[in-house]
């Protein structure tokens, strides 16, 4: 009965993710669109226009609008709603459109050529707004707003969420998610069960808060430090298929801990830095319970770093401020620590109740992750986050 139980688990967790394959796009760079206005006998528009070309060639993934300004009525009328949706005024030709920027005139390919090329490998990098876009909302500001907004389908409703709120959502799952590890659940239960056992609880809870306020610092820095490195090397596009490959490998092996647990590659503590961390956990002081926690945090990172990852990935992309962000995961992250130290504080659970139950859902724990971390490398690989 429980070998056919986890055949059928198995193989629905298998068609769950299969059934989006045949639909997996890796994650391009972005669509980038040039809009040229121009007039016919005008020597600068001519010349950008051969450049245009040549850079056509350069990046065939570019789409360029030309738009003759002189003999068309349509695209004269174009023309000023485009400059007015810019807030600027259609003076003159030739005049280029690339996201947010548009560049009056055309000197030549080392000036004014670099400049739009320059453009151009922004957006390839970074997400950029469309003219397109901006000319339907009317303005650059409006778009942005229009941008600001998630939107996805579930069972054939459509979800509508703010960016912000998508992030703080996410964080909250995420971070909870990450929270919920039997790895940084066993180094707090086997330190209050030591200072328990030597009969201090207000010390047990004084030193249990410690590690758990270290451990938030800790994996804070941790998470900026990553979200810098990501900015310092760029190809951000590049990276977010690394990370969501890293996930994906990290989220299966976590659900065949599920089924096999013990058996082949685990992500968890390594068997020899646990005598380093007995010895701090029985020290049971403020400062060994700062140690303590760097320490559990370094090598737990097997456990779960593939969830901070792939937020600190997704933070990077949307180009948006990362301290607020990287505070609200690390609430969520420290908040089982909390509760387990709360739980004793007022003895609502003893400690080798809690540490029982630790050890009989870990696998269930093990496979939640696993799964959120496929759910966040296809969500990576499918553009939807």
């Amino acid at each position: 009965m429980e070998k056919r139980k986890i055949i059928t688990t198995g193989l629905s967790i298998f068609i769950l993710f299969a059934s989006f394959l045949p639909a997996l796009t890796f994650a391009q760079p972005h669509k980038v669109e040039i809009w040229f206005f121009w007039g016919g006998g005008c020597p600068h528009c001519a010349a950008e226009k051969l450049f245009l070309e040549q850079l056509k060639q350069k990046y065939p993934q570019i789409e360029i609008k030309s738009f003759e300004v002189f003999q068309n009525g349509e695209y004269q009328k174009l023309f000023e709603e485009m400059a007015k949706a810019y807030e600027t005024k259609p003076i003159g030709v030739p005049m280029t459109f690339v996201g947010k920027d548009y560049i009056l005139g055309f000197d030549s390919d080392q000036t004014t050529g670099k400049e739009i090329e320059a453009l151009v490998q922004k957006c390839l990098e970074n997400s950029c707004l469309l003219p397109e876009e901006i000319l339907k909302a009317g303005s650059i500001e409006k778009c942005e707003e229009n941008r600001s907004e998630f939107r996805f389908s579930l069972f054939g409703k459509e979800f509508c969420l703010s960016t912000q709120k998508s992030l703080l959502f996410l964080g909250f799952v995420a971070g909870l998610a990450d929270g919920i590890n039997p790895c940084m659940f066993s180094v707090l239960l086997f330190l209050l069960t030591y200072l328990l056992a030597v009969g201090s609880r207000k010390r047990a809870i004084r030193v249990g808060l410690v590690f758990s306020l270290t451990a938030f610092v800790i994996y804070f820095l941790f998470m900026l430090g990553l979200i810098n490195l990501i900015f310092l090397i760029g190809f951000i596009q590049k990276i977010k298929i690394i990370v969501a490959f890293v996930a994906l490998a990290a989220g299966l092996i976590m659900v065949k801990d599920f089924f096999f647990y013990g058996k082949g590659l685990s992500l968890e503590i390594p068997e020899k830095t646990k005598p380093w961390l007995e010895k701090l956990i029985k020290r049971g002081t403020v400062p060994s319970a700062i140690l303590l926690a760097i320490l559990s945090s370094l090598v737990e990172l097997p456990c779960t770093s593939g969830i901070p990852l792939v937020y600190v990935t997704i933070l990077a992309e949307r180009g948006t401020s990362a301290w607020f962000y990287l505070f609200w995961y690390n609430l969520f992250f420290i908040l089982p620590l909390i509760l387990i130290i709360a739980f004793v504080a007022f003895a609502w659970a003893q400690v080798d109740r809690i540490e029982k139950w630790r050890v009989a859902f870990r696998k269930y724990m093990r496979l939640a992750a696993g799964l959120i971390l496929l759910f966040l490398a296809l969500a990576l690989l499918k553009g939807w986050l």
